[in-house]
């Protein structure tokens, strides 16, 4: 197998959980950027399916691409490497699933609130509660997240809740991902606990599993210089691709000596 030469330098795309916005990964796009690299934080627009989301995602940053995601974005990150495999050159999978949805009914009974005006109690009784190790429930990060979710508002919510629920396994992709994955896990994660990613690293070939201590859902700004960290380690790891004249390309991502951040 011949190597050639060209070295891409493509994008670091950040892929939002659950009404979340970009704010949910500033700690590691200042990092990532200070560090040189050239970071975006994707949007989902109108989307009401995940390959929708993703579609809208891989339009948002032609070329080659790092995702980094986080719960539905590590989601959305897994059907973006099933639409367009030789664009992806690293995955980060950060608290998150390959299951299909089981929390229909719950989910039902949240969006009947949402539509009848609640969508602040929801955030404030239900959602918020579970995202974060106790520990690391301070105020400022409680009030974060209802920001994050009152700024995406009830349109927002009723896409993403119905993206979730129809959502289908990931399973039979894992086996397939041929990129150099992170997959991160917290240890105090109760919405996706750590056999979750056991079972997603197990089944991805070049995966490493990372297990945060006192760390829940929302590892970005539970442990934000820990991912960062991870991150950094994923990034330096090559990537390889066949090309259509059948030499392998590296996809290394290396900052950039130009950059910028788009949010």
């Amino acid at each position: 197998m011949e190597i050639g030469n060209h070295m891409t330098e493509p994008k670091i795309m950040f892929l939002p959980g659950f009404m979340c916005d970009e704010r949910l990964f500033t700690p590691q796009v200042q990092a990532l950027t200070a560090d040189g690299y050239d970071c975006r934080v994707a949007t989902y627009g109108n989307a009401a399916s995940v390959e929708r989301m993703a579609k809208t995602v891989l339009d948002q940053a032609p070329g080659r691409i790092a995702l980094v995601g986080l719960s539905m974005g590590a989601i959305v990150a897994l059907e973006a490497y099933r639409q367009a495999p030789d664009r992806i050159t690293h995955l980060a999978l950060l608290n998150t699933t390959a299951r299909a949805d089981a929390a229909g009914q719950v989910r039902k009974e949240q969006l009947k609130r949402v539509v009848a005006g609640g969508l602040k109690t929801v955030l404030r009784e239900e959602l918020k509660p579970q995202y974060l190790s106790l520990r690391n429930r301070t105020p400022d990060r409680m009030r974060l997240l209802e920001a994050m979710g009152l700024r995406l508002g009830n349109e927002a919510f009723l896409q993403q809740t119905m993206a979730l629920t129809i959502r289908k396994a990931a399973f039979d992709l894992l086996p397939q991902i041929n990129c150099p994955t992170l997959v991160l896990a917290g240890t105090d994660d109760i919405v996706c606990p750590l056999d979750r990613h056991e079972e997603i690293a197990d089944a991805i070939p070049d995966a490493d599993l990372n297990i945060l201590k006192d760390c829940g859902h929302i590892s970005t700004l539970e442990q934000p210089e820990r991912v960062a960290d991870a991150l950094r380690q994923l990034l330096k790891r090559p990537s390889v691709r066949l090309t259509r004249n059948g030499k392998a390309e590296l996809g290394l991502v290396k900052p950039s000596t130009v950059f910028e951040c788009k949010n």
